[in-house]
């Protein structure tokens, strides 16, 4: 899930706005000083989004008429039953928690604790296996576990808010206060809904004014580690997130986002690359070997994970796409002759360039 994340982190924190959820933030001086009651009424050309940048773009969309998707999943639907009760303003405000969780994550790593829960053994032993597979350099990467407990934590929120924004520390404190008594209740489960932190990302690095050098990292959320392993997949899905983020690590050490592809083409692109390579590692002699009943595991797991953002430059490609390229990395360990052989990042790559155009084919 690079795109999603790490190309709009970039903006949130470069240029002090944020693009993710249903809330952004902007406020000019005038504002931040006058105003600081207003979570949720923010003046409306202080709010960026994304999708206003698309249409200044040459983005090439995808016919979603072709494929066959659906936004339904088990993960998914756990997820939104999660939220049967919420309002819109709820909504509103969730999408500003999860901002201010992954900016605090990000912005202060050495806060964010090393231990992922009932999941930590699975993924610390996954990471390291990871860096002993592939032909990259394992020492630049730093795993870091996504919590949401901070949103309680006023002086955490007021941090983010001064660095993450720009605001006066005294408006920052008020946000906060504010925020976090929002938060501890029980319809957010006092800061701890598994919506806040149901992510799983990874940054190439960079560098953030008044913070400093971001270094590369993939972050893994409490929310989506909880899902799904209520909807049975918890056995398998902590390796499988995390080899699929490891993959776009290679991507960045190996220079593998460049392509001729723009939008959301070449979103999906890097998306399915990053689900070979996991799914070769999953199943190869020399990475976690696992048998056919879990390999079908993790292919749920990245088919309950597509998304059928047709139009947006983070699409990461359609449930079947991704069933596809999950399969055909497991194709090429499972019926390579020389078994104990592990075939370079940049071999690998490019047999995927290959095989692409089967994989994102219309579906029958």
């Amino acid at each position: 899930m690079r795109n999603t994340i790490a190309s709009r982190l970039a903006v949130a924190v470069t240029a002090a706005v944020t693009t993710l959820g249903t809330v952004g933030l902007m406020p000019p001086p005038a504002w931040a000083r006058t105003a600081p009651d207003a979570l949720l009424n923010l003046p409306a050309d202080s709010v960026v989004h994304a999708s206003q940048l698309q249409s200044r773009l040459d983005i090439e969309v995808i016919d979603p008429s072709a494929y066959v998707c659906s936004p339904s999943s088990p993960i998914r639907d756990w997820l939104t039953a999660s939220k049967a009760d919420w309002t819109p303003v709820d909504h509103n405000l969730a999408g500003l928690a999860q901002q201010l969780v992954l900016l605090d994550t990000v912005l202060f790593p050495n806060d964010a604790g090393t231990g992922f829960g009932p999941f930590t053994t699975q993924v610390t032993h996954t990471f390291r296996d990871l860096g002993k597979f592939w032909d990259i350099d394992p020492s630049k990467i730093r795993l870091l576990p996504l919590r949401s407990t901070m949103l309680t934590d006023r002086a955490k929120l007021t941090r983010v808010f001064t660095v993450g924004w720009g605001f006066p520390e005294p408006v920052s404190a008020s946000l906060a206060d504010q925020m976090a008594t929002l938060m501890d209740t029980d319809k957010f489960q006092h800061g701890r809904h598994p919506g806040f932190t149901f992510n799983a990302f990874a940054i190439g690095g960079l560098e953030v004014p008044g913070a400093g050098t971001v270094p590369p990292e993939i972050v893994m959320g409490d929310g989506v580690l909880a899902g799904m392993q209520a909807v049975g997949l918890g056995d398998v899905a902590p390796q499988a997130i995390l080899a699929h983020e490891y993959g776009h690590h290679v991507q960045f050490q190996r220079g593998l986002f460049n392509s001729d592809l723009t939008g959301p083409e070449a979103s999906r692109r890097t998306e399915l690359m990053a689900d070979s390579f996991a799914a070769y590692y999953l199943t190869h002699a020399r990475g976690a070997t696992m048998q056919w009943k879990r390999v079908q595991q993790f292919v749920e797991v990245f088919a309950q994970l597509g998304d059928c953002s047709f139009a947006g430059n983070t699409h990461h490609g359609t449930p079947n796409q991704r069933l596809h390229a999950a399969e055909w990395g497991y194709g090429v360990a499972n019926d390579a002759q020389k078994q104990g052989q592990v075939l370079s990042t940049l071999t690998f790559a490019s047999l995927f360039e290959k095989q692409l155009p089967i994989l994102v084919a219309p579906d029958a």
